[in-house]
């Protein structure tokens, strides 16, 4: 026989003899063969085991509610409590300022007075009418008595007495005009009028602003004015190194149309008129303690209503989409609330998964915020 025959069927009994050794073994050690196959449902009246679902992994990490103090906060800038225009309501030229830019005032301060002209001749004409028309309406009188002067005439003459008496009053009343005068106490802002100055009915002669209280104005954003009440105490730090504490005293009941922000004023005290007006500054007012989650913000995610939030494992280690609401905002992380105490955050595959899907939780062990 030829060697190339030989080859081939030594080749072919080893191959048989490697094919058949796991029924050989089998039979040496008397355990009964398993089919690697896997099968669905029923076969020989017996069940046979579904194959597995590989459910998706994901890593979760356990974040628990702290105490938070949350706050509002502005930027802004000071303004007086009041500004008050002194205006002329009579005709002249300015004889005089009495008091000089910057320069604080009382309630009736002089500040500017008008020059009285031909006033006084004026009032010299004025009495002198007056007294004839009392002169001639007592003559009248006595005759219409007498039933020697008809009660139209005496009707005139009382009119011209009244009309006499009456251009007195202008006049007087015309004389306090030429002085004008604080009507409040403030600081003296804006002074248009000097020596010289003609005035006119409406003219301004100078503005004064009530520095005491100030008040530190700010834009509050819509999602925080609910927040805010008047009379909530606040602070505020100005541009200038002061920090200041005061009331809120005003909260606009309409936002501005471009930004959607609410003007909210804070009141504070001024003694001495110290602080200025005009003075960028920043507002905080401290809100009750609540319970918030500290999370990263690796771990938000927006739904298909584009809400934000996070996905929450549940104990049946189903996944759960939970919005929250970002009560500020930090370098290390952002506070939110609208969580449970405990809550089993999925820090990686978020957005892989759905409402209601089983996934396989694996502990995130990297560092993460708390």
């Amino acid at each position: 026989m030829r060697k190339s025959y030989l080859w081939a069927v030594g080749i072919a009994g080893v191959l048989s003899l490697w094919m058949a050794s796991p029924y050989i073994m089998s039979a040496i050690s008397g355990a009964p063969h398993e089919e690697a196959t896997e099968t669905a449902g029923i076969t020989g009246g017996e069940a046979v085991a579904e194959k597995p679902v590989k459910l998706f992994r994901v890593r979760t990490r356990d974040f628990a509610a702290q105490p938070y103090m949350a706050a509002v906060t502005a930027q802004g800038t000071t303004e007086a409590s009041a500004h008050v225009d002194a205006r002329s309501r009579t005709n002249g030229i300015i004889l005089t300022t009495a008091v000089k830019q910057g320069q604080s005032v009382k309630k009736g301060d002089l500040l500017c007075e008008i020059d009285l002209g031909s006033w006084e001749t004026d009032m010299l004409r004025a009495e002198a009418d007056a007294v004839s028309a009392d002169r001639d309406l007592a003559a009248t009188t006595k005759l219409a008595r007498q039933r020697y002067a008809t009660e139209a005439q005496l009707l005139s003459q009382r009119a011209r007495k009244e009309a006499a008496d009456a251009t007195i009053a202008a006049l007087k009343l015309e004389r306090q005009y030429k002085k004008i005068t604080a009507t409040t106490d403030g600081v003296l802002i804006q002074k248009p009028a000097e020596a010289g100055t003609l005035m006119q009915p409406g003219s301004l002669c100078a503005t004064v602003s009530t520095l005491d209280p100030l008040l530190v104005v700010v834009q509050v954003g819509e999602r925080f004015v609910p927040y805010l009440t008047e009379g909530y105490p606040a602070s505020a730090k100005l541009a200038t190194g002061e920090e200041v504490k005061g009331t809120v005293k005003f909260i606009a009941k309409a936002s501005d149309v471009a930004t959607r922000t609410f003007r909210v004023e804070l009141e504070v005290p001024n003694p001495g008129g110290n602080l200025r007006q005009g003075v960028s500054a920043a507002l905080r007012a401290e809100l009750p303690p609540v319970q918030a989650h500290k999370l990263p913000g690796s771990v938000m995610s927006l739904n298909d209503a584009g809400e934000f939030g996070v996905r929450l494992v549940n104990t049946d280690m189903t996944t759960q989409f939970t919005p929250v609401m970002v009560i500020e905002q930090a370098a290390d992380g952002m506070w939110v609330t609208g969580l449970p105490a405990t809550a089993k955050i999925v820090t990686v595959g978020q957005d892989f998964v759905k409402d209601g899907e089983k996934v396989e939780a694996v502990v995130d062990t990297a560092d993460a915020a708390q």
